[in-house]
């Protein structure tokens, strides 16, 4: 079944061990029936030997310099390879906002960096290959600093798996808007690039403006700066 909405990838692995796709705009999750309190799009029968073809549904990715992609696919020669298992559980950088937050990486310069709400560590371990350094990576689930770990050392970056924000000069912060405008006040960083959210909303906190705007299929990602 597909479930709209914004949920965690973290915490969608909790609700439905069984497994969850990232889908460009949503979710797809396995389960015995509907979830509650989900927006369901639409409920389809899983064929027998899911389990060895779910693999299909996941497939790279090319976001400028990059290619976001699993271990069964072969990374263009002339691309950044971030190569991400996402067992069945994560997703490997096919949202919209994730492509955001890749596109405007690629356009400011390298620095320390803070990854809030990490996940598999998709942008963790495309900043560490853009030349990000140090590079942090932050999450309340402790599977997703698990997950973010083995992708890194996987792809032979230095990630920092962390249980408190650490100073960096750029934080990258992919997750639900009243989480970015909850945190934004005690990030320990003077820019932040941050997603998660529609192209209707943006985050709005005191310090803190926006340089930069992109938006993706009804999705956006803001490149902002604290100014005193």
């Amino acid at each position: 079944m597909v479930v709209g909405g914004e949920p965690e990838l973290a915490l969608l692995l909790h609700i439905f061990p069984e497994g969850v796709e990232e889908l460009d705009g949503g979710y797809a999750v396995y389960a015995e029936d509907p979830p509650l309190g989900f927006d369901v799009i639409a409920v389809d029968d899983v064929a027998e030997g899911w389990e060895d073809g779910w693999r299909a549904f996941h497939h790279g990715v090319r976001v400028g310099r990059c290619w976001v992609g699993p271990p069964w696919e072969e990374p263009p020669q002339d691309a950044i390879a971030v190569v991400i298992d996402p067992g069945r559980a994560f997703g490997t950088g096919a949202h919209a906002t994730t492509r955001l937050c890749l596109e405007l990486l690629q356009d400011v310069e390298s620095t320390s960096l803070l990854d809030v709400g990490c996940g598999s560590g998709v942008l963790s371990v495309a900043a560490a290959k853009l030349g990000f350094a140090p590079v942090s990576a932050l999450d309340v689930d402790e599977v997703a600093l698990e997950v973010t770990a083995a992708n890194a050392a996987a792809n032979a970056v230095t990630v920092d798996v962390v249980a408190q924000p650490v100073p960096s000069q750029l934080a990258v912060m992919n997750i639900a808007l009243h989480v970015v405008e909850r945190m934004l006040p005690e990030l320990p960083a003077e820019r932040a690039i941050t997603s998660g959210y529609l192209e209707r909303d943006e985050p709005r906190v005191e310090g803190w403006y926006r340089m930069e705007r992109r938006v993706r299929d009804g999705w956006a990602a803001d490149l902002l700066e604290l100014r005193p």
